[in-house]
């Protein structure tokens, strides 16, 4: 599985362009130079707040120049959309390689929970810019937000739920387990995230319906 953007410090020794002949083509540069700035900008959003982020901030943190920001971002909402799409890619993997692999649907609602909890939990950066910061950031970053929620919702509606549960249902879970995880976060307890598995899984299973048994499961 992929890294979520900030979990590794851009300035890591092993991530570092040697001057002169490096061997590296002009692809892997950009490569390297553009992960570092991800990286860099989620650290610096989830240490200061997006609102208080300069480019020069990321740019120092990230270890690379300003020009080199301007050649794969235009501005800084371009690097926060980056930044999103990449980490909520990984979490949608995780989420749904969990279920998918579970031996029925209720053992696969918890094990996506649980695969999204301990993921988020480990990596409080992004944590942070994907619940707390995206609010306060502009319409088409939230816009990006609420796609990938979008994307999510689609795992209570895989193939044998018939159709039996209606859409706000589905979207009041789904909005539901998003407002918990902003809390626990905005809170500074991102490291206890596990901890609310029990009491999501209730509030996931009460309204919806399993579809292997036709009814909700209590």
């Amino acid at each position: 599985m992929s890294h979520l953007p900030g979990s590794r410090s851009a300035l890591a020794p092993d991530r570092a362009i040697k001057p002169g002949r490096h061997g590296l083509s002009r692809e892997a540069v950009g490569l390297i130079q553009r992960g570092r700035l991800i990286d860099g900008f989620v650290r610096q959003v989830a240490e200061h707040g997006y609102t208080n982020v300069t480019i020069s901030r990321v740019t120092e943190a990230a270890g690379v120049t300003k020009k080199a920001f301007y050649l794969f971002f235009p501005s800084m909402e371009d690097c926060f959309v980056a930044a999103l799409e990449q980490g909520a890619a990984v979490l949608e993997e995780a989420v749904r390689t969990a279920f998918q692999t579970a031996p029925d649907w209720r053992s696969g609602i918890e094990a996506g929970l649980d695969a999204l909890l301990r993921t988020l939990a480990a990596e409080e950066p992004f944590a942070r810019l994907v619940t707390v910061e995206v609010a306060g950031a502009g319409a088409r970053v939230r816009a990006v937000r609420d796609e990938y929620l979008e994307r999510f919702r689609a795992v209570f509606d895989e193939p044998g739920y018939g159709g039996e549960t209606r859409d706000h249902v589905v979207d009041a879970v789904v909005g539901g387990v998003y407002s918990t995880l902003y809390l626990q976060v905005d809170s500074g307890r991102t490291a206890d995230l596990l901890s609310l598995l029990p009491s999501l899984l209730y509030f996931v299973m009460l309204p919806l319906p399993d579809p292997e048994k036709g009814s909700s499961t209590k």
